[in-house]
């Protein structure tokens, strides 16, 4: 079974399908999606009819929702800062979006205090970017664009597992700000993973920063950085913490557009993005 064809299993399947191929999927221009129920972590949701309005709590959720076409649903955008409660009641939203990122208390509160529908989108893996998308196409009634937005995904890793089908595993260090780095169970561990690449940090956990010692002993080959770290390799080489690291003296340096990294509809070019500085060999 292919990528796409288990992509289309696991949606069916979200949708309370018994077994893939056993229900189908709606394709004609009056083939009923509603009533439906979706899972998402420890709890199921059940919805009647797409939503009409939508309140985003993060950025990288309205990304998804603008990228399905129901933007203009948007009745309170991602907040820059802290949640405002009295906004989001005012907004009189129906859904409630936000990225496993919020805290789980806020999104009691906003349930509370909307009484909408809550929905935390999963965002630790490319394979939970593309869930949180085909759960979201049906929430908004939007399940044709959120297919595109997968298969566009699907793509762009099915290209790059052929490009680096025969490439060696290069060993990397992930800074993401002040020696700390992201987790092998995170999304941008499973990118660097798919990228053929090991950071040699991954195992760390907490988010406290990587003793230097212990990084000179694990020797990455590649010192990455990613963009809003504002990182440059003259800082490493001035930094008595890194400069000694033999990937920062030979200048195997890498900076990856943090952008392009967060749980939405570009993680397939965050992926390419990776994949082609780490390997530039294999896509010459």
């Amino acid at each position: 079974m292919g990528r796409l064809a288990a992509a289309a299993c696991a949606a069916a399947l979200l949708v309370g399908a018994t077994a893939c191929g056993e229900r189908s999927e709606p394709t004609g221009a009056t083939a009923p999606l509603y009533p439906l129920t979706i899972t998402t972590g420890d709890r199921p949701i059940s919805v009647s009819n797409a939503a009409r309005r939508i309140a985003v709590l993060d950025s990288s959720s309205q990304e998804i929702v603008r990228a399905l076409g129901a933007g203009g649903r948007i009745v309170m955008r991602a907040p820059t800062n802290a949640i405002d409660f009295g906004a989001l009641r005012r907004s009189k939203p129906d859904l409630v979006i936000a990225s496993g990122d919020v805290d789980e208390r806020d999104l009691s509160r906003a349930a509370s205090t909307t009484r909408a529908i809550v929905y935390s989108a999963p965002g630790d893996s490319i394979r939970q970017v593309e869930q949180a998308i085909t759960q979201l196409g049906l929430l908004t009634g939007t399940p044709v664009q959120a297919r595109g937005l997968v298969r566009t995904i699907e793509r762009k890793r099915d290209a790059v597992d052929a490009a680096l089908a025969r490439t060696a595993i290069v060993n990397v260090f992930v800074d993401t700000g002040l020696l700390t780095t992201a987790p092998d169970q995170s999304l941008i561990g499973d990118v660097i993973r798919e990228a053929h690449a090991r950071n040699v940090a991954g195992d760390s956990v907490g988010g406290e920063p990587v003793d230097p010692k212990d990084l000179a002993e694990r020797d990455p080959d590649v010192y990455v950085v990613t963009s809003d770290t504002g990182t440059s390799l003259a800082d490493l080489r001035r930094n008595p913490q890194t400069r000694r690291l033999r990937a920062v003296r030979e200048g195997r340096f890498v900076v990856l557009d943090a952008d392009l990294l967060q749980p939405g509809p570009q993680i397939g070019d965050g992926l390419d993005q990776v994949a082609r500085l780490l390997h530039p060999d294999a896509f010459r």
